[in-house]
């Protein structure tokens, strides 16, 4: 039998700032973090024009500029590896796109030896190593992308109808499906500031969150 293959979907020159590091000055100043995504999975269901059979990129980098932006990471190696669980996450109900089987993520800062080098980390992951950890927190279900001491990025999974409370210290991304806070209805790619403690609702076809937490949920009780 022949061995499973990937096409690949490749996304290069995405930058942006961002607080990250562990010098004092990382932790105050921002600095340009330059990102490339290699996302693996098979495209020939895709080649016929159905979008939800390949995955929407736009959306993709939107997600990893939020998980890096909302975050305090203090190293390359926990950053990368949240976006890589991100990106080999199973499609939940609410979501009309392939499964992605195979990541490189590449992280680089430009700036933080004012041009005397370039550091980077780069990271090959596949879908079996991405299955993460799955908690019942605040009510809600959720699957841990990574968790420092200063930060924690969680994948949230509300069933049709559910109610939750975004908790203090949690920045949520619409992933897919769309949730309802008070008379306003989110949809995906809108987002919740940290600290608002805002109550979510989602839709009957249920919703996908991504959230990250200034401390991690599991030391913030």
């Amino acid at each position: 039998m022949a061995e499973p293959r990937s096409d690949w979907i490749h996304v290069t020159r995405f930058s942006f700032p961002c607080l990250l590091g562990l010098l004092e000055w990382e932790q105050r100043e921002l600095q340009t973090l330059e990102v490339e995504l290699h996302l693996g999975l098979n495209l020939d269901g895709a080649a016929g024009g159905d979008l939800g059979k390949s995955v929407n990129y736009a959306s993709s980098i939107d997600q990893v500029q939020f998980v890096a932006q909302q975050g305090r990471w203090l190293l390359l190696e926990s950053m990368s590896t949240a976006m890589a669980r991100l990106l080999l996450a199973p499609p939940l109900p609410c979501e009309a796109r392939a499964q992605v089987t195979e990541v490189i993520v590449r992280l680089s800062k430009p700036e933080v030896f004012k041009g005397r080098a370039v550091p980077s980390v780069e990271i090959h992951r596949n879908s079996s190593w991405g299955r993460a950890a799955t908690i019942s927190k605040h009510s809600a279900e959720m699957n841990i992308l990574q968790e420092t001491s200063e930060t924690g990025a969680y994948r949230i999974h509300l069933h049709a109808g559910q109610t939750w409370v975004v908790p203090p210290g949690m920045a949520i991304q619409i992933i897919a499906g769309s949730v309802s806070a008070g008379t306003v209805t989110l949809a995906p790619g809108a987002s919740v500031a940290r600290a608002s403690s805002t109550m979510l609702t989602a839709s009957s076809g249920g919703a996908a969150l991504l959230g990250v937490s200034q401390p991690p949920l599991n030391r913030a009780g």
